[in-house]
Parts: C-alpha cells; structure tokens; sequence
C-alpha cells in the first residue's frame, strides 16, 4: 500500500466512525428516558422524562418500562399499555401482560391467553391455556408459541385480520 493509499483508507474509516458517533448521538436524542416513578401523595406510579417532568400523572396502581414505546400499566385490577406521550393505546382490561417483543405482546383474560399487537388489536385471540413470547425471535417471525390442550406449539400470528 503506497502513502496515498493509506492515507484514502484512514480517512475512510475516520469518516465512517464519524458517521456512526453522529448516529448514535441522534438516537440517544430521539430516544428520551420516560421513566415510572411512585407518588407517596396518592399512592399512585406516574411517568418522568429524564429531566424530571411528569410526563404521566401518577394515576396507575403499576408502571412498567417501556419496551417498544409502549409500557404495561395497571388500573383496578387490569392491565393495559401506555406510550410516552401518555396516550393509553391499550386501555386496562386484561388479567395480565407482558412485554412487547417483535411488535406483540402476550395477554391475559380471564384464564385464557393470546397476542395483541401495539395498536392494542387481538392478533391472536385469548383461547389458549397459556401462550409466552419469553423466546423472542418467535414474534419477531411473526410466530407466537401456545399452549393447547396440554400441548406448546408455535402458531403464525395474524395480523390481516
């Protein structure tokens, strides 16, 4: 390699880690911490912004994370999901959720399982006897695994319905 050559490839690289510093700076901007906190005053969790403004009025017996933009909140019993504006995109109705991976996310009602999507919408309606999405990459496929009669097995999620 002549000095002119390696002086073009450091230069390229020197360009390149610019590059991914400039887009790792943008993503932690666009990407602002909404937190849950806990309010003594009314026994209640909200959400703050990293700078400390409430974001969401304390008003949830439970805050969760966000995962995905979305967070897992409980009211009077029943969960449902909140995004970061503070908009409830999911209103509190189910027995029990997890956290969303792939877009979906497993849901309780009553003693029955199933997946909503993060417009709050059954993709795979709760009929089953359990149903998980621990395994991650299942979802991101756009498949979720169930349990049915005694049985785990991975079905395709819906999302034409």
């Amino acid at each position: 390699m002549t000095f002119r050559e390696t002086d073009k490839f450091y230069n390229l690289i020197q360009m390149k880690i610019t590059l991914l510093i400039s887009i790792l700076f943008c993503v932690q901007l666009l990407s602002a911490q909404v937190v849950p906190f806990y309010s003594a005053d009314n026994n209640k969790y909200g959400y703050k912004d990293e700078k400390g403004k409430v974001i969401i009025e304390p008003k949830y017996d439970l805050a969760y994370t966000f995962d995905e933009g979305l967070a897992a909140v409980r009211l009077n019993g029943k969960y449902g999901y909140v995004d970061e504006r503070g908009r409830e995109v999911v209103p509190p109705k189910y027995d029990n959720t997890w956290k969303f991976i792939g877009g979906f996310a497993a849901v309780k009602l009553g003693d029955k399982y199933g997946f909503i999507d993060k417009t709050g919408k059954e993709v795979v309606p709760p009929k089953y006897e359990n149903a998980n999405n621990h395994h991650g990459t299942c979802c991101y496929k756009g498949q979720a695994h169930v349990k049915e009669n005694g049985l785990w097995k991975i079905i395709k999620i819906d999302t034409k319905n």
